[in-house]
């Protein structure tokens, strides 16, 4: 810790610069996972604009010579985890067992009134034993999944058995925001999520924080591409999946939300959504060479769809918490 000096930084006064300065630090922590680190742009995009919520939220950088040895970054929700304050660090390897994790810990303590902090650490690396070493405890584990589309996979068989028991649904693709005659729908087909096993507590998608999540995909250059599934007979909206393409990254995707509305479940429907999704970027992103989905560890339906179609883990991602 000799001669680190630790700075608060508004997310407003980052640079590009700083930004690839601050994602080749996290490349050198998680360099022996296969985990795909946004690019520099990417990066800052997501810090200006987020999921389009207003969230106060700061960096601390930790520099030792001038270099970046570590930093910190803190972020409080405003639409769930009210009394939650978000805390994330990297600490360079060169830089770690020296107490800097701490104490950048201990300046985002000092800068939020939230009773309670999330962390989140790779298992693989050496976060979780610091994190439960800083008094956090386990809430859940996030399990990453990678689907190689490059991979010559016939699931043909598969898809007939999908179709057969979702002959009633239909399935829409749209690329982009959702149009303004469709977005009610969208609040139906948003909040299906909230059965998830990982669901801690009601998460509300009006229209709005809908519309402001999209402008703010579409200011990162993130490409959503979106599949619905409706009932043929009433029309009623059944199902969505939806993944991201980092137009600056585009050979990893990310999958965002699937979901299927209670009514519409035993149907096949999560299956076919995914499937037609893998048809759908074969055909319209050909340099789209795989997709990332995350899956709390207890999420045992979803998970055996994903291993049916191919997923294997690349991952685990550990939630934690602490009493401020």
């Amino acid at each position: 810790m000799a001669h680190v000096k630790i700075h608060a930084l508004d997310v407003a006064d980052v640079d590009l610069d700083l930004a690839e300065e601050i994602v080749a630090l996290k490349q050198r922590v998680l360099a022996d996972l296969p985990i795909g680190v946004e690019s520099g742009p990417a990066y800052l995009l997501n810090l200006r604009h987020g999921s389009g919520e207003r969230m106060p939220h700061k960096l601390f950088l930790a520099r030792q010579s001038g270099a970046l040895a570590g930093f910190g970054h803190l972020a409080e929700p405003q639409l769930e985890y009210a009394d939650v304050a978000f805390v994330m660090s990297y600490v360079d390897p060169s830089q770690q067992r020296r107490g800097l994790c701490r104490a950048l810990l201990e300046v985002m303590r000092q800068s939020t009134s939230r009773p309670r902090l999330r962390a989140r650490a790779w298992i693989g690396t050496s976060g979780p034993a610091v994190a439960r070493s800083l008094g956090f405890q386990h809430a859940m584990t996030h399990v990453v999944r990678r689907l190689d589309l490059h991979e010559h996979v016939d699931r043909s068989a598969l898809r007939r058995e999908a179709e057969a028991a979702a002959a009633a649904y239909e399935l829409v693709r749209r690329v982009g925001p959702t149009p303004a005659e469709e977005l009610a729908e969208m609040v139906l087909l948003r909040e299906a999520i909230n059965d998830a096993p990982d669901a801690t507590e009601f998460e509300a998608y009006p229209v709005e924080r809908i519309m402001a999540y999209e402008q703010a995909l579409a200011a990162r250059r993130q490409t959503p591409y979106t599949i619905v599934a409706r009932h043929r007979a009433t029309g009623e909206p059944a199902g969505i999946t939806m993944l991201c393409v980092d137009e600056f990254s585009p050979s990893l995707a990310h999958q965002e939300d699937t979901s299927v509305v209670r009514a519409h479940r035993g149907n096949r429907l999560g299956l076919l959504l995914k499937l037609d999704m893998i048809d759908w970027l074969a055909q319209e992103r050909p340099e789209v060479a795989a997709t990332d989905t995350w899956n709390v560890a207890s999420n045992h339906h979803m998970i055996a769809v994903n291993e049916r179609l191919g997923l294997r883990v690349v991952g685990e991602n550990e939630a934690l918490y602490r009493d401020r």
